[in-house]
């Protein structure tokens, strides 16, 4: 169990501000960018992995049979979480970690985009990684999907969005917010003539979501940083010493 690996569906989508805390915590784990593109991308051997951490992307989860990677990357997450592998699943990563574990995904009315006040559940008080959320800090949230039905026995952990904003079942954590994004990133996605339509059918505006961003990064980042920072601490490094 020697090795995170981190799957990455669109060039836009990476672990951004993640990458920070990856490269610093090489010595319990390497990390491994894994881009996926196809199904043969998919890895299957899971027997040098210590963890799964899922990013995001444009695709949708409410049919897996569309996407030629989905099918085979639903069935790694059903595999590492039976031999309870640490999974971080982040926005389509927690869609998919939802529809491989038994939950439902559906296409929202309206998209949800902006920065959203989150605050810990009682099943969060003694949570490795939830737990040290700060009460109130604001995330970046931008999906059209989203989990409707959590899996069977999953509990949720963040509320204040209208998805269900973090939930656990196991060794797997699912974020239907962006921690990983910092302003750059976001900048880079407004970019994108694919997101035009998202914002305008959430009445956001482009521009002043960029600046809302720029603000925000101080404070945020850290934030994103430290979840991913306490999954590796707190539940990789365990299972790689063990």
């Amino acid at each position: 169990m020697t090795g995170i690996l981190v799957l990455q569906h669109t060039a836009a989508a990476g672990p951004s501000c993640f990458t920070e805390v990856l490269d610093s915590r090489t010595s319990i784990a390497p990390w491994h960018l894994v881009h996926v593109a196809d199904a043969a991308d998919v890895p299957t051997d899971l027997d040098d992995v210590a963890a799964v951490i899922v990013m995001g992307g444009t695709m949708s989860a409410t049919a897996p049979e569309d996407v030629p990677w989905m099918v085979a990357e639903l069935d790694l997450l059903r595999t590492a979480v039976e031999r309870e592998i640490p999974v971080l699943g982040v926005c389509l990563g927690a869609q998919m970690l939802g529809v491989a574990l038994g939950g439902t995904v559906e296409r929202r009315d309206t998209p949800e985009v902006g920065y959203i006040p989150l605050t810990r559940t009682d099943h969060a008080a003694d949570d490795p990684v939830i737990g040290g959320w700060q009460d109130g800090a604001a995330p970046l949230f931008l999906h059209e999907d989203e989990v409707t039905t959590l899996p069977p026995g999953a509990v949720p952990l963040l509320s204040g969005s209208d998805a269900t904003a973090a939930w656990r079942i196991g060794d797997a954590w699912a974020v239907q917010f962006h921690p990983e994004v910092d302003a750059e990133q976001l900048h880079g996605w407004l970019e994108l003539d694919a997101l035009t339509p998202v914002l305008e059918a959430a009445g956001v505006d482009g521009d002043a979501l960029g600046e809302e961003a720029s603000r925000r990064d101080r404070s945020i980042v850290p934030i994103g940083r430290a979840l991913v920072g306490r999954f590796i601490d707190a539940v990789v490094r365990p299972r790689v010493e063990a």
